[in-house]
């Protein structure tokens, strides 16, 4: 039996995705979602835009992309 070491690493031809959540509030969280957005400044100015409005300063950032595990 062979061991064989693996690297991961993003995966060039698929989509990356990023989206925000309000995350603001004391009790209940706002909840406020971006739509699934093309890129980190996208999600950056959805974020501005909507402390713009609210004064809401905290939020989530989801990022999601294609991994791609080859061998060394």
């Amino acid at each position: 039996m062979r061991f064989i070491d693996y690297v991961t690493k993003q995966d060039p031809s698929g989509e990356t995705t990023w989206k925000a959540v309000c995350v603001s509030g004391d009790e209940v969280e706002c909840g406020a979602a971006s739509p699934v957005l093309g890129g980190d400044e996208a999600a950056n100015d959805w974020m501005a835009e909507h402390t713009a409005q609210t004064g809401h300063r905290r939020y989530k950032r989801i990022f999601e992309d294609y991994a791609l595990v080859e061998p060394k």
